[in-house]
């Protein structure tokens, strides 16, 4: 696991997608890859509106899901964005990269927001299903000798959560291939539920004690260092027929 990780950091410059994040298409064997797009948008309503009337732009790349992510904590930028394309592979992320450059948007487009940059992401571990919510997005360091452990206890919490009651619970864990200086050196973890009642029922259950809380102490005991750590709301808002 450590050489595959090595490997992965060295040779790919992972489209944004994946760290859509969010962060959502992998299939349950851990394939899969996202790309992003990092934008402020000047009115987030009327750009996302924009984006999401264009399906022809998502065929074009081969995108088998998109939609987008609004932070509404911890912002960097009013009006943050990160628009998500899902992909069977990385390689199909890479050569849908290849066929949309967000610096050279159609003015109308390129008008309603500033351009911040894009990744590439691969999951770490299994992600389960495509189901956007509310999400707590964290831009983590782990090291590579703890590495095999961290993703193995995220995957425990997953399902030890899942089974206190919290259905729609879910870890993503993606690195970042070609996400610059953004992106560079840290990993790329979303906690995701339906809602933010039901993201607020698991956090009120690990304070009031939850057995898995255990669990959780274990992970964040191997997290060297927290780089950002956000809420946002994610929203698919294109499915490939």
């Amino acid at each position: 696991m450590k050489n595959t990780i090595t490997m992965l950091c060295m040779l790919i410059p992972f489209c944004a997608a994946c760290s859509y994040a969010d962060n959502h298409a992998a299939s349950e064997e851990g394939n899969g890859a996202f790309s992003t797009l990092v934008v402020t948008a000047k009115d987030v309503d009327k750009y996302i509106a924009s984006v999401s009337a264009n399906p022809a732009l998502f065929e074009a790349i081969g995108a088998q899901a998109a939609g987008y992510c609004e932070t509404v904590s911890g912002h960097d930028d009013s009006g943050q964005l990160m628009l998500w394309n899902a992909f069977p592979s990385v390689t199909a992320a890479l050569m849908g990269a290849e066929k949309y450059n967000p610096t050279k948007a159609p003015r109308a487009m390129a008008s309603q927001r500033d351009f911040k940059y894009s990744a590439t992401w691969a999951p770490l571990k299994p992600f389960p299903r495509l189901d956007p919510g509310y999400e707590r997005a964290m831009r983590i360091k782990v090291s590579q000798a703890n590495l095999p452990a961290f993703i193995a206890i995220t995957a425990k919490l997953e399902k030890e959560v899942q089974s206190a009651g919290h259905d729609t619970f879910m870890n993503g864990l993606f690195v970042a291939i070609g996400g610059g200086k953004q992106e560079a050196n840290s990993l790329y973890l979303k906690s995701i539920t339906a809602d933010a009642e039901t993201h607020g029922a698991v956090i009120d259950d690990y304070l009031a004690g939850a057995a898995w809380g255990n669990t959780y102490r274990e992970a964040t005991a191997l997290i060297d260092e927290v780089v950002n750590d956000q809420f946002e709301v994610c929203t698919q808002y294109y499915t490939a027929e």
